[in-house]
């Protein structure tokens, strides 16, 4: 039976709700809106969503194992306290690329930020880098001529990397060496003709769940075949991402953007599709003595 995703909660002013990320610490959702600069911070219990401005457009936030969480913006790293709203700037990779900005970001199962750019403004030119943080905040450029930096995810055993370039229409596929952070093997996994492939993650069987921005949908993918799985439709075009979250990590969450005319454009949406997801990796911050 088809599934559709239900409006958990709407901010009627979201431009482009993106990189949701479940916090199992607080039992919250992180999620953010990239052009208006702010990141929010969802209660599914009370319905209670907090915000801060950020004061730049930040493309990804992502929990830290010791506090706080740490961003990908417009201009590069930082972390970010979210009780005193300080702000601390690590590095900027592409401050040579001012029409330049970060995306989406993930953390590996090692709790290092990977995190990848984009042109602001069409057309998307190869331009973009995708970037990995590591524990001592040394930034290393890992890919590059990437157009529209988008959905990360690594399988349970840590030796698969997963990662959508939007605009090159594909999921590609790395093999990963968990202690060294680095990726050999570049294979495109799944390509689209007609497609947007956006923000992803990936759940306990090790199957991906894909976001299809202007597609009104979340496809789940079986990671080692790439055979269609699971099909959920979101009542408005623009989909975003996706990440499960709950106190059971058994509810897709999935952020869209707005759509001209369509009152549920940029919306927070919810689904139980009868899977669990993995839990959020969290940034490490190790930094040398």
């Amino acid at each position: 039976m088809a599934l559709t995703a239900q409006l958990a909660f709407h901010l009627p002013d979201t431009l482009l709700g993106e990189g949701p990320v479940w916090d199992h610490r607080l039992q919250k959702l992180w999620w953010v809106d990239i052009p208006n600069g702010l990141l929010h911070c969802y209660d599914p219990q009370s319905d209670d969503n907090q915000t801060r401005f950020i004061g730049q457009m930040v493309g990804a936030a992502i929990p830290c194992e010791q506090g706080g969480l740490i961003l990908a913006m417009e201009h590069g790293f930082a972390f970010f306290d979210p009780e005193t709203t300080h702000l601390q700037l690590i590095s900027d990779p592409e401050s040579h690329l001012p029409e330049t900005r970060f995306n989406d970001g993930k953390c590996d199962p090692a709790g290092r930020l990977w995190a990848g750019t984009m042109r602001k403004e069409s057309p998307r030119h190869p331009v973009g880098g995708l970037y990995r943080l590591g524990p001592d905040l040394t930034v290393t450029k890992m890919l590059s001529d990437i157009r529209v930096s988008n959905g990360l995810a690594w399988n349970q055993n840590a030796d698969k990397l997963f990662y959508i370039d939007t605009r090159q229409f594909k999921i590609m596929s790395f093999d990963y060496d968990l202690e060294t952070g680095d990726i050999h093997h570049q294979q495109d996994f799944l390509v689209f003709e007609e497609e947007f492939p956006d923000g992803m993650c990936i759940d306990e069987n090790d199957n991906l769940w894909v976001a299809f921005f202007r597609g009104g949908k979340v496809v789940c993918f079986d990671s080692k075949t790439g055979q269609k799985l699971e099909e959920i439709t979101v009542p408005t075009q623009h989909t975003t991402s996706c990440t499960f979250g709950g106190k059971n990590l058994d509810t897709l969450y999935i952020t869209t953007g707005a759509n001209d005319g369509d009152p549920l454009g940029g919306g927070l949406f919810s689904v139980k599709p009868g899977v669990k997801g993995q839990k959020t990796h969290f940034f490490i911050n190790n930094p040398k003595p």
